[in-house]
């Protein structure tokens, strides 16, 4: 009688194992839910620099762009960072950039020092009121990108880390 206690034990247990599992799997491919719609185009965003200078960024004509709202305190946005790196790296100058846009609550000096110490190699911003990420239909989930095409009109919105097979596919279908 031990062992079928022992077997319905076991059972449970992996049945509470892929319960957690397919939990998690939900969590990450959830595409959060926006308090508003996402704008067809990329309108002006109010931003700061890491110096902490306000400005007004527009979408640079014929440039294709990745916009990642992040912060430097989420391990998923941190364990991006080298594909980020590698698309910017690998595209730039081909019409492409990656813009790292550090979330509300994100001090200018905690921006520089998440630079350094991940190796950032792609231009970084900072959204210190939070009406960036509400202009674009509202950054619930960090990671989150959204790709802009040459004209720019946002073609893509990604929450969660990005899949970089997904997003090498989605700019082949754009031509870079």
């Amino acid at each position: 009688m031990a062992q079928g206690r022992g077997k319905w034990r076991w059972g449970r247990d992996l049945g509470v194992l892929l319960v957690l599992l397919l939990g998690v799997y939900a969590f990450t491919q959830w595409r959060g839910a926006a308090p508003g719609p996402s704008p067809r185009t990329l309108p002006v965003l109010a931003l700061e620099t890491p110096a902490g200078a306000a400005l007004q960024y527009t979408s640079p004509p014929a440039q294709v762009q990745l916009i990642n709202f992040w912060s430097p305190d989420c391990p998923p946005c941190i364990a991006e960072i080298p594909a980020l790196n590698w698309l910017q790296e690998t595209l730039a100058g081909r019409h492409f950039t990656v813009l790292g846009v550090a979330v509300a609550g994100t001090t200018p000096p905690a921006l520089r020092q998440a630079a350094l110490r991940y190796g950032i190699h792609y231009p970084l911003l900072l959204d210190g009121s939070g009406k960036a990420a509400q202009t674009l239909g509202g950054v619930v989930l960090t990671p989150t990108s959204i790709l802009v095409n040459g004209h720019g009109r946002v073609v893509g919105r990604y929450v969660g880390a990005i899949s970089l097979p997904v997003v090498l596919w989605r700019l082949l279908l754009l031509r870079l």
